[in-house]
């Protein structure tokens, strides 16, 4: 089974920050439009808990390594819904045997496994586009998964490295539009200027609008992030985007700005 500071460095590496204000029993979560607890508790490899909704999801999917444990009642489990006769929240254990099953415990919840469908069904899309030419077709499919023209003039306009913290590593380095897939032109989601180039924990945080940036490049974090915000991202209070920012980039940005939760 995982530990809990395995489960711990999964979250953190998938862009997933404690509540600052989690309370002394439970750290609190927010995943997708779901809320998890990892439990402070003796008994053995159990950490997390969900509501009753997620189980019943978890329980029709019966995914692989994805152990369903038994109901638990407890105050601070605040963000669920159902409370027993006490007043107690209700909530059920999950225990996880790998990694990759605690990964696809976190895309059925957050609803990423319904994002790649949506993936899939934009590609279906553009391939079935009668006003298209078969370049157009694939520059906007490699656009669509983060590939293609698009990151390659991210990487070329942020010199090869994050746009925040400069790492160079492009494995580790993801493609991300400001301005959504789903409301963006034709062009824009082929345009590096509705784009930046980040680390995968912050290409995350971008993507949940719990960070964005200001017009002089100054990093915003969402107050969900809490006071330490900054530490939890892996980043100074100080830090900013390395370069200077066009005009189609702020215009963006503010629109961007303005869905920070």
């Amino acid at each position: 089974m995982l530990s809990r500071e395995e489960i711990q460095d999964r979250l953190r590496e998938k862009g997933y920050v404690r509540a600052h204000d989690s309370w002394a029993y439970a750290d609190e979560y927010k995943v997708g439009v779901r809320y998890i607890y990892i439990a402070s508790i003796k008994r053995k490899h159990t950490f997390l808990v969900v509501d009753r909704p997620t189980y019943g999801v978890l329980f029709q999917r019966k995914i692989n390594g994805v152990l369903l444990d038994k109901e638990i009642k407890n105050a601070d489990f605040r963000k669920f819904e159902e409370k027993n006769a006490t007043g107690s929240y209700v909530g059920f254990y999950v225990n996880f045997e790998t990694l990759p099953a605690f990964d696809k415990f976190l895309d059925v919840v957050s609803g990423q496994e319904e994002h790649e469908n949506a993936i899939s069904l934009d590609i279906e899309d553009i391939k079935n586009s009668p006003r298209l030419t078969p370049t157009q077709k694939q520059a906007l499919i490699n656009a669509r998964i983060g590939q293609g023209i698009f990151r390659e003039g991210l990487i070329e306009h942020w010199g090869g490295k994050c746009a925040v913290t400069g790492v160079s590593v492009l494995e580790l380095l993801r493609a991300s539009h400001i301005k959504p897939w789903a409301i963006a032109s034709d062009n824009e989601r082929l345009d590096p200027d509705n784009g930046l180039l980040l680390i995968a924990t912050l290409d995350a945080a971008f993507d949940k609008y719990l960070i964005s940036f200001s017009d002089n490049g100054e990093m915003l974090l969402s107050e969900r992030l809490g006071t330490d915000g900054y530490a939890l991202l892996g980043v100074s209070p100080d830090v900013r985007l390395r370069k200077a920012l066009n005009p189609q980039q702020k215009a963006h940005l503010r629109e961007h700005r303005t869905k920070l939760r």
